[in-house]
């Protein structure tokens, strides 16, 4: 059909909000270092914030580490 056709990137055409990206990164780092030290949990969200242009103050970043630290390690964290 005329008028069918992709005229922007895919990912324009799924809003996704700020704290929906947030939460994302935070159950893909929950998945991978779960049981990690708390210090190597830190580092590697401040990481991964920075590179995703996220703001998130110092203060929560070191709560989610803490708390990602404590989880129990899984299949994927324990590599």
């Amino acid at each position: 059909m005329p008028g069918d056709t992709q005229d922007e990137p895919i990912q324009a055409q799924h809003s996704t909000t700020e704290d929906d990206k947030v939460a994302g990164i935070l159950l893909q780092q929950e998945a991978d270092l779960a049981g990690h030290d708390e210090a190597q949990v830190l580092v590697a969200l401040r990481q991964r914030f920075a590179d995703g242009g996220h703001q998130v103050t110092d203060e929560a970043l070191q709560e989610h580490a803490r708390r990602i630290a404590g989880l129990e390690p899984n299949a994927f964290s324990k590599e």
